[in-house]
């Protein structure tokens, strides 16, 4: 088993063994390991929020909320596959929606877009398609992912066991090098400037996704992880592409996170208990405003106070 050999889901079966796999989206985010699994999106979700949110929308849920017409489409995912895998590969995966059909609301569409999706194929739109190539074309205009930033083996899946509580993690980078340590992942985003691009980070919680990735390197590849890359690109055009590193204390407070969340969701498992933020506790907890309101309250009273004093002190002589 190798990044260029993966292994694939036995027939009808359950992941038994660590190792690199070649899996579907939909099988990578399926109950597909023969214990409780969770990936990177869940345990962030769990992080974030609570078990009881990732819970909801999880394989773990006897009645899960309808799917949606694409499950997992990800317009970063398919502008990686028309840059590495070209049309050809990127139509084995995709497919546009016909030009008579503006929508699903007739029983021809409907029936089209079944078919699309029981062969498969991820449907998309032509302005979908338009935007996937701009961003494509960016990206493969730009100097480090000329310099193959984003080269390795692309849709594997790393799955391993969690040493201290058993519980199957999985983790898919968009890229694992080969002879490297540089692992990257493709994110689309509206705006690539500093500001939008730290809110980003904070709000998706990428550097659990990158510490997620390194315990994964290590466990199944046998080898550390040096650094993570974040590529960035605009979905909107003029799509223009950053690429951004992380920094080592933040994988380091990734990975703290990751260890909480991971204990949170195997102990969820085990007692089929799934808490919401609140947990259990049965007495009412103390809401304080956040220190940005109550200073901005309190500086505004120092004010109004300071006029009060000043309009009510007698006037000289």
């Amino acid at each position: 088993m190798t990044l260029a050999n993966p292994l694939t889901l036995p027939e009808g079966g359950k992941i038994t063994a660590p190792g690199v796999y070649s899996l579907s989206m939909s099988d990578y985010h399926s109950d597909i390991c023969s214990g409780s699994s969770i990936s990177s999106s869940g345990l962030r979700t769990i992080w974030a929020k609570s078990p009881a949110h990732y819970w909801y929308e999880s394989p773990y849920n006897p009645t899960p909320p309808e799917a949606k017409d694409r499950p997992h489409f990800s317009i970063g995912r398919a502008a990686h596959h028309l840059l590495y895998l070209g049309r050809k590969g990127f139509d084995d995966e995709f497919v546009v929606r016909p030009e008579q059909w503006s929508d699903w609301r007739t029983k021809e569409a409907k029936v089209w877009r079944d078919a699309a999706i029981l062969a498969g194929k991820t449907v998309i739109t032509d302005n979908e398609l338009a935007l996937i190539a701009g961003m494509a074309r960016s990206l493969a205009a730009h100097p480090l992912v000329k310099q193959g930033v984003l080269d390795g083996a692309v849709e594997r899946s790393l799955i391993f066991k969690d040493p201290v509580t058993g519980a199957w993690l999985k983790s898919r980078p968009d890229n694992i090098p080969v002879d490297s340590g540089l692992m990257a992942d493709l994110k689309t985003t509206d705006s690539v400037s500093d500001d939008d691009l730290e809110r980003s980070l904070a709000s998706f919680g990428y550097h659990m996704q990158a510490a997620l990735a390194g315990m994964a390197s290590e466990a199944v590849l046998g080898r550390p992880m040096e650094q993570f890359a974040l590529v960035w690109v605009e979905k909107a055009p003029p799509h223009c592409v950053r690429v951004t590193v992380l920094t080592g204390a933040d994988i380091e407070r990734g990975q703290l996170q990751l260890r909480t969340a991971i204990d949170q969701f195997a102990a969820a498992v085990k007692s089929g208990v799934w808490p919401g933020p609140g947990g259990d506790r049965r007495d009412a907890e103390y809401l304080q405003l956040p220190a940005w309101a109550a200073k901005r309250i309190d500086s505004r009273l120092e004010i109004i106070g300071a006029e009060n004093d000043n309009t009510s002190s007698p006037k000289a002589a």
